[in-house]
């Protein structure tokens, strides 16, 4: 998925200036007291909208997974900082002018830390229902998003990200050894790379909440039931697909950073 060019400069433009703000020297900003003294020093303190988000999701794994549970649970949580038009406009003096005019052909821009890439965006807490139990983790330290619709009620998201999945699978019908007694658990730990992508819709309820739905997947290198996570195995005998429609309440508060 490709970002449009000027939609792309100006996320860049807007993360870079909104993180700046935060390692500005006490020297460079009694400079720009001095050019602009009714701006915003940016030894103030500056006040950032937060957003958390979090809501179940229903995943659907790839054969032969599929046809043994076909949905397992699982959680996806969400943080970041947001940088929107009223922010930009309350904090003109740390934005240089040039970066100002890019910064107002989006409305906001989501940035997350990359302390953040650490924390698992996604749980699955699936126990044995069936025949076959699900627990790991998705992370998704680096990814980009684009605004399909951008609307005052609604905005359309769709978003491509680098994935890097944990799970333990444990069954007794997927990846069983051959003449194991009935009943027997097989134990798989899964531990891939690979790509996720993402499509949402979020209704904007007030300026604080916000509630969304979609549908996310996650696609890494294929990993055989019952077989080691270095062996790399053929598609048609391996999991190599976890993902389905979520839904998400999202809660956006300030946090103060403090120079």
């Amino acid at each position: 998925m490709t970002l449009p060019r000027c939609r792309l400069v100006a996320i860049a433009v807007c993360a870079v200036c909104a993180l700046a703000t935060l390692f500005a020297s006490p020297a460079s900003a009694g400079k720009r007291r001095a050019r602009r003294p009714s701006r915003p020093s940016s030894s103030s303190p500056l006040t950032v909208p937060v957003e958390v988000a979090v809501g179940p999701i229903a995943l659907v794994p790839s054969t032969p997974l599929l046809l043994d549970q076909p949905v397992h649970a699982g959680l996806r949580i969400e943080l970041a900082a947001v940088v929107d038009q009223q922010l930009i406009r309350a904090n003109a003096g740390r934005v240089p002018s040039w970066a100002r005019g890019l910064a107002g052909s989006v409305s906001e821009v989501k940035v997350r830390p990359s302390w953040l890439g650490l924390l698992p965006e996604q749980l699955v807490i699936s126990p044995q229902v069936l025949h076959t139990g699900l627990y790991g983790a998705v992370w998704r330290p680096f990814g980009v998003s684009v605004n399909l619709v951008d609307q005052p009620a609604l905005r359309v998201t769709a978003g491509a990200a680098v994935n890097a999945v944990a799970l333990l699978v444990h069954s007794t019908t997927m990846g069983v050894p051959a003449g194991a007694q009935p009943g027997t658990q097989a134990l798989t730990l899964v531990l891939r790379p690979g790509l996720s992508g993402s499509l949402a819709a979020e209704w904007i309820v007030t300026k604080e909440w916000r509630l969304s739905a979609g549908w996310a997947s996650d696609l890494f290198v294929p990993q055989a039931l019952g077989r080691p996570p270095w062996e790399i195995t053929p598609v048609d005998n391996a999991l190599f697909h976890l993902g389905g429609p979520y839904a998400m309440v999202h809660v956006r508060f300030p946090y103060t950073v403090s120079p």
